[in-house]
């Protein structure tokens, strides 16, 4: 049992300071009843691991410990931490409800009287240990009686060896009564947390649900704060969000949400109560239990982390990406800078959008975007304005072949589920609309329109014709998707749709989504859906099916920054996310706080000349050098397909507020602050010395050593600086986390889990370094375990070709006359030799692995082993690759490596490598091309 992650122990009344971990066996339950009749406050419970423990009382109320400090903390006192609101009088021996009495009163005109159970007293307590969908964990169900009522409760409690504290809830109450029980509403994982010590600085909080005045989605929480977080409509149309809700300090925070796969209508509150910190999960929909029935609560989770919300958000991705929920790998042109035309807002004119297309394309701009005002009326997407479309459809397509003569691309807008009064989709569709309990519909008071149910199949095969229309008819590379009535609906009553129950629309807006994103997909693979949900914290659940994601309308560059720290965390730490336009920013220039954190730029600018003299955007003599500085940054850095290093700095505790990307071996720090002077610490760099430069300006600033890496600073408003390896500045870098045995499976492969914090390269280009044309984009991670190097390829594909079969290893010779990827390694001694190791991976699992020495010299190995994937809606194929290296003791430094890609038919040949080789023909064989390979302790 020494090595599992978490264990179960009956403890007594002991004082936390004591509760150092270790491996114990649970005593049995007749023990712990004996223990809880000599003392009703002894016999506790506890399950934990290396940095959880949760402990539990006689009455089923719980505490949580963070371990792993120099001694164990009490974070909570014992919460009734899970709990049922039933109406007064059910469920009650005695009572008339119970002896076959009427039941309360209440409904409309009448009062109901409530009461909470919240004591359970605890009946037994089970550990067990297996598989799970979010990998292997130690379970505990703990059961209960509530006090002075017929309700039982059982909380079953998991904590998962990949995923060291955090643990799963699964809450479940019975009607042990013989009549019915009416349940008003439920808690779970109710906590209070204690006042925060003087150094921790405070509790800050981030919340993943929607509100009506677009308010920060990270806040401090002072005296007085209190947010519902409703991940309903928080008005007519605005609602839905992320499941989550974090509260940290600078020490150590704690999270807490539920990992269901459906939206849930449920509250994720916090309060401040003093110094303290309440939070919980809740439910308040009334539903009715029949004798013996069971009311299963949304799968809820605790997590205890360090650092900032940055931290648990990530870790909530992941395991909803094990339950089939991720994000998919954005096309390339999803990373590319964006003008749209919304600096003319809906008085657009086609001859004003075309007069700016040469100043977007000579800045370096990459698309176009048509906003608002091109449709007749909102809701009727196939009717062209034809005042501004004279000749209507072929109006269109004639702008969209002027942006695409420029080497441009072109997306539209689209607000799809909203239809406006006087419209043809409303009068033809009036079936299709979203409508109340008391049949009334829905209204987007935003538009001044009316929903359509997204859970109605009519509405998302209407809209995904739509989309079929854009891409296919008019031309278009991409959609952009407006409107915070997207993030989420109301329960629909609407008859006609024949729904098993109104939640049904609600839990239905991630297929609407689907339906969206497949149509244009299957038209066009590298089509780019781009959603803004205007000013709303994002739904996770529609997030599959998002390209790209903007700061939706930003009111400041700090939402500019943070949100895109949140959704770095939440769809991937090399998603597409976009700055929004630069306008919307602090002072409307502030391109750093995109460029800094990863982001796509954006501008709505207006040229020559802008019609709106009082709402100008028009790009100035004046303004212009910045806009062209800032938009050859980012395409110079390309830093929004970087690995975001989210986990590195504290956005609320670290002076200054500090955000780093890493690509391809070179680290780029930004900072912010109105003004600073004085020392910061780069965190994140590997060994050896380092050059450091501000990038954007040009500016060296000399040398840090890894050992002390600290650098003095000054600056206003912000800095950007990159941080390039010395031995890197000739030879790329490529980084290989060490791989924990823990996280290697029982089939000799790296688990899922491991993958998430992998270093990872990228590469878009050929063999001689010049961009690809076409779909194809390569991602590499890299784990090293003693004895084998771990490699997962991931590679965008626009169709791919491979042999049928493996019948022998000479029958596949040459592999590579079809789709492969590819891995070239140099051992340290055979450094300036032409002995190297070649591995080859085809999309369906075919291998090759040879030892090069020298040209046409080469034998088979057949050591190596992979593991492969197709995803065809995403159009992306994976290769997990595990090549034996020597074992024991072994040299770090020195290896050399290369990264090779080779997809199509004669015809389509493309040859891309991560290292350019140069040569004028196809050649990845030149090792003095071969980049460094450092495999980190």
């Amino acid at each position: 049992m020494t090595g599992r992650r978490a264990f179960l122990q009956w403890l007594g009344a002991a004082p936390v300071a004591t509760l150092a971990p270790r491996v114990a066996l649970a005593a049995s339950a007749g023990a712990a009843a004996s223990a809880r009749a000599a003392d009703p406050g002894r016999g506790h419970v506890r399950l934990q691991d290396e940095r959880l423990s949760l402990h539990f009382d006689d009455r089923m109320r719980s505490r949580l410990v963070r371990l792993g400090g120099p001694r164990p903390l009490a974070l909570t006192g014992f919460d009734a931490s899970e709990s049922v609101v039933i109406v007064d009088g059910q469920g009650v021996a005695g009572d008339p409800a119970a002896a076959g009495g009427p039941a309360p009163p209440g409904g409309a005109g009448g009062t109901v009287k409530t009461r909470t159970l919240d004591r359970f007293a605890l009946a037994s307590a089970v550990p067990s240990s297996g598989a799970t969908p979010f990998g292997a964990g130690q379970r505990l169900v703990l059961t209960g009686r509530a006090e002075g009522a017929s309700v039982e409760k059982t909380v079953t409690v998991t904590l998962l060896d990949e995923h060291p504290g955090v643990a799963l809830m699964a809450v479940a109450f019975v009607n042990r009564s013989d009549r019915p029980l009416t349940v008003q509403g439920w808690t779970v994982a109710a906590h209070r947390l204690l006042a925060a010590p003087r150094h921790a600085g405070g509790w800050w909080t981030y919340s993943g649900a929607t509100h009506t005045d677009r308010r920060d989605w990270m806040q401090p929480v002072k005296r007085g704060f209190q947010q519902r977080n409703f991940l309903g409509m928080d008005s007519s149309d605005y609602g839905g969000g992320t499941p989550l809700v974090d509260v940290w300090r600078r020490d150590l925070g704690v999270a807490l949400g539920h990992l269901d796969k459906l939206p849930q209508l449920v509250s994720l509150p916090v309060k401040a109560v003093g110094e303290q910190v309440d939070v919980a999960m809740r439910g308040d929909e009334p539903r009715t239990l029949a004798p013996g029935e069971t009311l299963a609560l949304p799968l809820a989770f605790i997590a205890v982390h360090e650092g900032d919300c940055f931290v648990p958000l990530d870790r909530y991705r992941r395991l909803m990406n094990a339950q089939g929920l991720a994000a998919p790998e954005p096309p390339r042109s999803a990373h590319e800078a964006v003008w749209c035309a919304w600096g003319y807002e809906r008085d657009f004119s086609l001859d004003r959008v075309r007069a700016t297309l040469p100043k977007a394309q000579e800045l370096g701009l990459k698309w176009a975007v048509l906003d608002d005002g091109w449709q007749r009326h909102t809701g009727d997407w196939f009717d062209i304005d034809l005042k501004k479309f004279p000749r209507g459809e072929e109006d269109m397509k004639a702008l969209v072949a002027d942006i695409h003569a420029r080497g441009m691309k072109a997306r539209l807008w689209i607000a799809p589920l909203a239809v406006a009064p006087g419209s043809d989709e409303l009068h033809e569709h009036a079936d299709l609309l979203l409508l109340d309990q008391n049949g009334a519909p829905q209204m987007i008071t935003w538009w001044n329109c009316l929903y359509l149910c997204p859970g109605a199949r009519e509405t998302r095969e209407r809209t995904a014709a739509m989309f079929r229309k854009i891409i296919q008819d008019w031309g278009f590379d991409g959609v952009k998707v407006d409107g915070q009535h997207l993030n989420g609906v109301a329960p629909c009553f609407n008859p006609k749709h024949r729904h098993a129950k109104p939640e049904d629309a609600v839990e239905q807006m991630a297929d609407f989504y689907r339906a969206m994103f497949e149509a244009a997909h299957a038209v066009n693979p590298e089509a780019v859906v781009e959603v803004c949900p205007c000013g709303t914290s994002y739904a996770f659940h529609n997030m599959p099916w998002i390209d790209q994601a903007p700061a939706s309308d930003p009111l400041s560059s700090w939402q500019v920054r943070h949100k895109g720290k949140a959704l770095k965390a939440q769809m991937g730490r090399w998603s597409a996310y976009a700055g929004d336009h630069v306008e919307l920013s602090t002072g409307g220039m502030d391109f750093a706080s995109s460029v800094g954190v990863g982001a796509v730029v954006s501008t709505k600018f207006t040229w020559p000349e802008d019609p709106k003299p009082k709402d100008s955007f028009l790009l100035t003599p004046e303004r212009e050098p910045h806009w062209r500085k800032w938009i050859a940054a980012h395409n110079a850095k390309g830093l929004s397909d970087g690995v975001y290093r989210g986990e590195l700095y504290d956005i609320a505790f670290d002076k200054p507020e500090t955000h780093v990307v890493e690509k391809n071996g070179v680290m780029h720090y930004a900072f912010y602050a109105p003004s600073f002077d004085g020392t910061v610490t780069l965190r994140g760099l590997g060994p050896g010395l380092w050059r450091v430069r501000d990038y954007v300006n040009g500016v060296d600033l000399g040398r840090v050593d890894a050992a002390k890496p600290t650098l003095k600073l000054a600056f206003r408003e912000h800095l950007l600086i990159e941080a390039v390896l010395e031995t890197a500045v000739e030879r790329p870098l490529a980084r290989a986390a060490r791989l924990p045995s823990r996280l290697i499976g029982r089939d000799g492969f790296a688990l899922a889990s491991a993958w998430e914090d992998a270093p990872a390269m990228f590469f878009a280009h050929d063999w001689r370094g010049r961009p690809l044309a076409g779909t194809q984009s390569t991602r590499v991670q890299l784990l090293h375990a003693d004895g084998a190097l771990h490699l997962r390829f991931s590679s965008r594909y626009n169709a791919l070709t491979t042999f049928e079969r493996e019948a022998s290893a000479t029958e596949i010779w040459p592999l590579w006359e079809r789709d492969v990827v590819e891995v070239f390694l140099q051992a340290p001694q055979d450094a300036g030799s032409d002995r190297y190791r070649e591995v080859e991976v085809s999309p369906n699992g075919l291998v090759m692995d040879l030892e090069v020495r020298g040209a046409g010299r080469r034998r088979f190995v057949g050591e190596s082993r992979a593991r492969t994937s197709v995803d065809t809606v995403h159009r992306l194929w994976t290769a997990e690759l595990v090549v034996p290296m020597p074992r024991g003791v072994q040299p770090l430094d020195g290896w050399r490596i290369n990264l090779f890609r080779i997809e199509g038919n004669k015809e389509t040949r493309q040859f891309s490598a991560w290292s350019p080789t140069g040569s004028d023909k196809p050649n990845f064989h030149v090792p003095a091309a071969f980049g460094q390979l450092r495999l980190e302790a």
